[in-house]
């Protein structure tokens, strides 16, 4: 799957990459709502209907970032349920999250311009962008 394609056309279709925007436009519903700690989002469809839960509890930046990362689940994934899968099968799920974290990378980074950070350390650039720093690495790795 071309995930920087996907990125591509639905930034391009929809004239914005942030992940709220896109869901709204896609008809996506989400809600913020207080989570455990150590959950920082999920996507379940229900009657037909794509539903992403984003945790609360957190600063906003880190809920974009969930929302990206829940919005690849929701276009790459459409009809998994990672969470069924974790707890009742023997499924390896991680190619799934894997992929919806390259998609959050493609997403989270598609306007930025990274030639303006010749010299800068990772942190330094992810700490700039307001970014986690493995969702840096992605994009860079993917060619960005």
């Amino acid at each position: 799957m071309d995930i920087k394609n996907v990125v591509r056309r639905l930034v391009k279709k929809y004239k914005t990459s942030d992940p709220f925007e896109l869901m709204d436009a896609l008809d996506i519903i989400y809600v913020k709502y207080p989570l455990p700690e150590n959950v920082r989002g999920f996507y379940f469809s229900k009657l037909r209907r794509k539903i992403v839960v984003i945790n609360s509890i957190y600063e906003k930046r880190r809920q974009i970032v969930t929302a990206a990362h829940e919005l690849g689940h929701c276009l790459l994934h459409p009809k998994m349920n990672a969470i069924f899968l974790d707890l009742n099968t023997l499924l390896v799920t991680s190619k799934y999250e894997n992929e919806a974290c390259k998609f959050a990378a493609e997403l989270l980074m598609y306007n930025i311009d990274l030639t303006k950070y010749e010299g800068y350390a990772m942190e330094q650039i992810a700490c700039s962008l307001e970014i986690p720093e493995n969702i840096l690495r992605l994009a860079i790795k993917e060619g960005k």
